[in-house]
């Protein structure tokens, strides 16, 4: 039997390139704040992000947020060549209230801005709140249309537990679980009040205190200056 020999010696590896500044994605608010009149009379509020002609990408926001956090994807996009299209769910930044609305109206939504948008096919992806629209788009679009969808740290199973959650993260999930009503003070303790302060850097100071919480890569990106602007814009949106 014939072996071959391993070479061990240490390698250099090239830093990575940092990403441009994701602000420059909100220079042209002629592509940040368009507005879609649907069919029923709403209005539904999108951004776009990335590569114009570039294979499209629906991304549905968190919780709080709006099309503005898209804003975040802008440099990897521009570099994949992909087309993300940010869209506000009902009552949120350009869109329109619903009264009554549920989860599972949104893929109707979504479907009516993709044929405005004139595309054939296109992808979703939802992240933190906007899981469940990602999901809700699986279950009601046609298959030769949506071609893929994307989770990015969406609500698990129950069961699963807390390790790994800031604080306040535990506390939601715990209170939500067994008395949500409590829910919308919560929120608005947390949020609303600072969101609706009209010095944005009061919001600014609470932001970059919460991400004091993170760990490892994500407390690095919370850092950086400009996705706390876009944090701040976008929930000041919502």
């Amino acid at each position: 039997m014939s072996t071959s020999s391993i070479d061990l010696k240490p390698t250099t590896k090239e830093p990575a390139t940092p990403l441009p500044n994701s602000l420059s994605a909100l220079a042209d608010r002629t592509l940040t704040d368009q507005i879609l009149t649907l069919p029923s009379g709403p209005t539904l509020g999108y951004a776009t992000y990335g590569s114009p002609t570039g294979p499209a990408l629906f991304y549905f926001h968190g919780i709080p947020g709006s099309r503005i956090e898209g804003a975040e994807l802008h440099p990897a996009a521009v570099t994949l060549g992909i087309r993300v299209i940010a869209v506000d769910r009902p009552g949120l930044g350009l869109s329109s209230y619903v009264p009554n609305r549920l989860v599972a109206d949104w893929a109707a939504d979504v479907d009516q801005l993709a044929r405005h948008l004139e595309l054939k096919t296109y992808r979703v992806i939802g992240r933190s709140g906007g899981a469940a629209y990602a999901l809700a788009c699986a279950n009601a679009l046609p298959r030769e249309r949506l071609l893929g969808v994307g989770v990015v740290c969406g609500m698990g199973p129950w069961l699963i537990g807390t390790p790994g959650m800031v604080w306040y993260g535990r506390v939601m999930w715990n209170i939500s679980a067994w008395v949500p009503s409590p829910m919308g003070w919560l929120i608005g303790w947390m949020v609303t009040d600072l969101a609706q302060n009209p010095d944005p850097t009061v919001l600014m100071k609470t932001l970059v205190k919460y991400s004091q919480g993170y760990k490892g890569q994500d407390r690095a990106f919370m850092e950086r200056k400009d996705i706390q602007e876009i944090f701040v814009e976008s929930i000041r949106e919502s």
